[in-house]
């Protein structure tokens, strides 16, 4: 990854292709296209900076945008969509024996 880095405390900078890449490792498709769409067309997209023209994507808000995005679990679609609790440490512990 050759993403931005603005040093020890500030978070890495992700142009779109890379922030799609990043999405895709946490299992999450989309592409640098519909990322550009999401952006243009609608204001619930991850947020991004800008250097001139170019987006860059913190690394940690993409991360913290896409689980935002994530229902919690439901076993039918007659149930309401709610906001899912998926932080990292409930990842990690769900991990370990």
């Amino acid at each position: 990854m050759t993403g931005i880095y603005l040093g020890e405390t500030e978070d890495v900078l992700l142009n779109r292709k890379e922030a799609s890449t990043e999405l895709l490792r946490m299992g999450i498709r989309r592409s640098p296209a519909t990322l550009a769409k999401i952006f243009c067309t609608r204001s619930d997209g991850p947020p991004c900076v800008h250097l001139g023209r170019t987006p860059y994507y913190p690394r940690q808000r993409l991360h913290d945008w896409a689980r935002g995005q994530l229902t919690g679990l439901r076993s039918s679609s007659s149930q309401p969509r709610r906001s899912g609790d998926w932080t990292v440490s409930s990842a990690l512990d769900d991990a370990q024996p």
